[in-house]
C-alpha cells in the first residue's frame, strides 16, 4: 500500500538527530586525543567533555561529579545493582524489584542470587501499575536496594518514583532507590534536586536520538558502591578511556529533545489516543488494550486475540512497517514475564505488540498502519494453530 517505511519501534532505538551526527562528525576529526591526556590534544579533549557534561547535568539538577558515563543503559543498570549490592552485602541480604523491569535489571538482579541475596519481586495492580501496598510488605530492614522503572518499556506504565522513594525510605532509611530512566529521558521532567529519596538513574542516549553505545548513571553523594570497571579513571568507580564523541553527542541530544520536550509530548499525547480510537473502531471485539490509558504517550502495547504477535511482525515488516513483539515472543523465551504477570485474557496474550512513538510520527502514517492491519489481521487469525 505504501513504500514509505514506517517506524514505531522508538522505544527500541530513535533515528540520530542530523545536529548531533555533525556534531560527533566534528569531535572526532578535531578532538581525536584520549581525555585523559595530559598534553594540549587530551586537555582539549577533555575541555569538550567537561563543557557538555555541565549542560547535561544542569537539565538534571544535579553536580557533574554525580554523573557517571557508561556504555549505555544495560551497564547503567548492572553498574548500579552489582555495585550497591557488592558494596555492601555484608549489612543487608534482600533486593526488590517491579516483576515489569528491562532484563538487564531483572537478570542482574537474579545473577546475585548466587551470592546469598535474597530476590524479591513486587507484581501490578489491576490497573498496570506498580502495586504499592506489596512493596510495602516486601521491603524490611534487610532491603539493601530496590529498583524500578520510571517507564515500563513494554507497556508504558508510569511509576510514581517520588512516591516510591518516600515509601522506601520510611520504612528502612537506609535502603537504596535505584530508577531506570531510560524510557522517560527526554520525555518527562527530570529534576533531580526534588527527588532527594531516589539514590541512583540509569539513562540511555539512543532513546533520545544520540548515539548508541552511550548511556549514563546518577550516583547520589555518599551512596556506598563499589567500583564497577577497576581502573583509575571516573573517579574509581569506572575505569577505560571516555568515549568523547559519544558523550558529547549523548549531551547535545538531551539538550535538543528537553527544549522540545513539552510539545513532544502533547504532540504525542494525541496521536496516541488517535491511534487507540481507530484500533478500537477497527477492531472493537478483537483488540485488547495492554497499557494503561494513563501511561506514557510514547508506548502503546495492544494484543489481537488469536494472533501470534512474531507472525504480524513479520507481515507488518514485509510491508516496511516497524513495531515490536510486546510479548517479546520467540521459540525459545515464550511470553515475557511482563504480560504474565498482568490480566491479559488467554486468547490475547499471544498477540501482543508495542507501538512507540518519536515526535516524527504521524496520523498519516497511523491511518496506513491500521489500513495493513485491516488486511493482515483477519488473514492471519485463520492460520493460528487451535
Amino acid at each position: 500500500m505504501t513504500n514509505k517505511e514506517i517506524y514505531f519501534d522508538n522505544a527500541a532505538s530513535t533515528y540520530i538527530y542530523d545536529e548531533v551526527v555533525q556534531h560527533i562528525n566534528k569531535i572526532n576529526t578535531e578532538f581525536f586525543a584520549n581525555p585523559s591526556s595530559t598534553h594540549l590534544a587530551g586537555i582539549s579533549s577533555f575541555e569538550q567533555i567537561k563543557k557538555m557534561k555541565e549542560n547535561f547535568c544542569e537539565i538534571l539538577h544535579i553536580k557533574p561529579s554525580s554523573l557517571i558515563f557508561t556504555s549505555g543503559g544495560a551497564e547503567s543498570n548492572n553498574f548500579a545493582i552489582k555495585s550497591v549490592a557488592f558494596a555492601n552485602m555484608l549489612k543487608s541480604y534482600n533486593i526488590v524489584i517491579s516483576s515489569y523491569e528491562h532484563p538487564s535489571v531483572m537478570n542482574t538482579a537474579y545473577y546475585l542470587e548466587k551470592f546469598g541475596f535474597e530476590i524479591r519481586v513486587c507484581h501490578l495492580n489491576e490497573f498496570g501499575h506498580l502495586d504499592l501496598d506489596m512493596l510495602k510488605k516486601l521491603v524490611d530492614n534487610n532491603t539493601i536496594l530496590v529498583s524500578t522503572a520510571h517507564v515500563c518499556s513494554e507497556t508504558g506504565s508510569v511509576t510514581d518514583i517520588k512516591k516510591i522513594s518516600d515509601i522506601i525510605k520510611a520504612i528502612n532509611r537506609k535502603c537504596y532507590y535505584h530508577v531506570d530512566a531510560v524510557q522517560s529521558l527526554g520525555k518527562f521532567p527530570i529534576n533531580l534536586s526534588m527527588y532527594n529519596n531516589i539514590d541512583l538513574m540509569s539513562f540511555s542516549s539512543h532513546k533520545i536520538h544520540g548515539p548508541k553505545g552511550v548511556g549514563a548513571l546518577y550516583i547520589k553523594p555518599k551512596v556506598k558502591i563499589d567500583p564497577f570497571i577497576i581502573g583509575s579513571q571516573s573517579a574509581g568507580l569506572r575505569a577505560g578511556t571516555l568515549n568523547t564523541s559519544g558523550i558529547c553527542g549523548f549531551c547535545l541530544a538531551l539538550s535538543i529533545i528537553d527544549k522540545n520536550r513539552e510539545s513532544n509530548y502533547i504532540k504525542t499525547q494525541i496521536l496516541r489516543k488517535y491511534l487507540i480510537d481507530e484500533l478500537n473502531s477497527a477492531f472493537s471485539d478483537d483488540i485488547f488494550l495492554v497499557s494503561p490509558m494513563d501511561g506514557s504517550p510514547y508506548i502503546l502495547n495492544i494484543a489481537f486475540r488469536s494472533i501470534k504477535s512474531e507472525v504480524l511482525l513479520n507481515a507488518l515488516s514485509q510491508k516496511s512497517i516497524y513495531v515490536s513483539s510486546g510479548s517479546a515472543c520467540n521459540s525459545k523465551t515464550g511470553i515475557s514475564k511482563t504480560l504474565k504477570t498482568m490480566n491479559i485474557p488467554k486468547d490475547f496474550i499471544e498477540g501482543a505488540i508495542r507501538i512507540s512513538f518519536c515526535d516524527l510520527n504521524t496520523t498519516d502514517e497511523v491511518d496506513i498502519f491500521i489500513e495493513n492491519l485491516r488486511e493482515l489481521i483477519p488473514m492471519l487469525q485463520l492460520f493460528v494453530r487451535r
